[in-house]
């Protein structure tokens, strides 16, 4: 188990690494121009930016608007969804994973907190997964791409023989999720999202599908054409 620990722990570091050096990369160019991972938009708000700094970042108050609709820049989101999970301690066959993921800032840093529950199948649900972790976003108005990494804790029953769940568990782990999302509008989208929970019993890597929805819509603005990019 400690081998595949240090395995599982090296390769979480260099994907979270990896990860951080394309993530929040946006600047503010001008008074009233926000520029998102490439995209330009126009603000909302006019902000007095200081020119000095060569790698500004955006406040935490700024909205920008796409074909007439305002969005607040930082803002919190939701995942939910299911699918496949293989347990790679047992060995057993390929099981149901379902969980919810909300997803939140504190100024420019974004946390996530969820649930994954997982099991043979949909009507047999044997552990329950918690987490809590930091997460990188990289977003624009068609895609969005998040690695979140953090400490777990996990409870459930394991498999006593070929087929009874007896002996109780609950241990603390670690937990990595990476989730991309296709934008149906800026604010609600569909996508996959790979993970992989570790602990003393037991790991676990899966992938769910899911839906995706974020507060980042403020309402209605009437603009001219030339304020959409």
């Amino acid at each position: 188990m400690k081998k595949q620990f240090t395995i599982f722990l090296l390769i979480t570091i260099g994907i979270f690494i990896s990860f951080n050096s394309i993530s929040q990369t946006d600047t503010v160019k001008g008074k009233d121009e926000i520029i998102i991972n490439g995209k330009h938009y126009k603000a909302v708000d006019e902000k007095q930016i200081d020119t000095k700094n060569k790698k500004r970042q955006i406040p935490l108050d700024s909205e920008f608007v796409i074909k007439n609709n305002r969005f607040r820049y930082y803002n919190n989101w939701l995942t939910i969804g299911g699918g496949l999970q293989q347990n790679m301690t047992y060995k057993r066959s390929l099981g149901f994973a379902g969980g919810v993921d909300f997803n939140f800032h504190i100024k420019q840093h974004y946390l996530q907190t969820g649930i994954l529950i997982t099991g043979e199948n949909l009507n047999f649900l044997t552990n329950y997964q918690f987490h809590l972790g930091y997460a990188k976003r990289f977003e624009d108005k068609d895609v969005q791409f998040v690695i979140a990494i953090g400490p777990a804790y996990s409870s459930g029953y394991a498999k006593v023989g070929d087929s009874v769940y007896t002996r109780h568990y609950s241990e603390p782990g670690l937990y990595l999720q990476g989730d991309v999302v296709k934008k149906i509008k800026y604010d609600v989208g569909i996508g996959a999202s790979l993970f992989a929970d570790w602990n003393q019993e037991q790991t676990l890597i899966g992938l769910r599908f899911i839906l995706y929805f974020s507060g980042s819509y403020k309402g209605k603005k009437h603009v001219t054409d030339e304020d959409n990019y």
